[in-house]
């Protein structure tokens, strides 16, 4: 690793973390992880137009679902975004950075956390609505019953939209928090460690 005025930097002499922004964009995990989130946010979306008109209970769940799916999709094109701008911007295994590269990454990585944010309050409002109509008696049995009606193939997938969310986010949080922790547990065992 390499010291500088400005901080840190990578063999490649690269900030620290434009290389690890970079490697990020660089993996393979990107063509499989990119397309089931396109299918998942095109399911979503075909049951919430499909029935947008037939939850009287609560009907802000198909609108739920239908700007979460929008959400994701934004969220996968801007992934796209990035993969491409680190392939055409920023070679393998050389030094050669292109400015205007490094300003597109700080622009997805910044519309990335906004998104993220905004999806992570979104879930927790549609969990207001959803777990909030289920806590009403929600059936999907008697649509002349418009007090406690939600057709059933939507309200199963925006519940189990909801309860996948809250997995997966407790699944990243707690992988961020394992290799933060195996981090440091590695950096505090080795020889430079010491030699401070």
């Amino acid at each position: 690793m390499i010291e500088s005025s400005n901080g840190k930097l990578s063999s490649l002499g690269r900030p620290i973390w434009l290389q690890k922004v970079i490697s990020f964009y660089s993996r393979k995990l990107h063509f499989i992880v990119i397309p089931i989130g396109i299918i998942v946010a095109a399911i979503h979306l075909k049951f919430a137009i499909q029935y947008f008109d037939q939850c009287p209970i609560q009907p802000m769940i198909p609108i739920y679902m239908i700007v979460h799916a929008a959400i994701h999709l934004t969220l996968m094109m801007v992934g796209i975004c990035g993969i491409i701008n680190v392939r055409c911007n920023f070679p393998r295994d050389t030094q050669q950075s292109s400015p205007i590269g490094v300003a597109i990454l700080v622009i997805i990585l910044v519309s990335v956390l906004i998104m993220s944010l905004f999806s992570f309050a979104w879930l927790i409002t549609g969990s207001v609505w959803v777990f909030g109509a289920k806590a009403d008696g929600v059936q999907g049995d008697n649509p002349n019953d418009t007090n406690t009606y939600c057709q059933s193939e939507l309200f199963r997938a925006a519940f189990v939209l909801l309860i996948v969310n809250y997995v997966l986010h407790v699944v990243i949080i707690s992988l961020i928090i394992m290799r933060r922790f195996c981090c440091k547990q590695r950096a505090s065992n080795s020889p430079d460690a010491f030699n401070m």
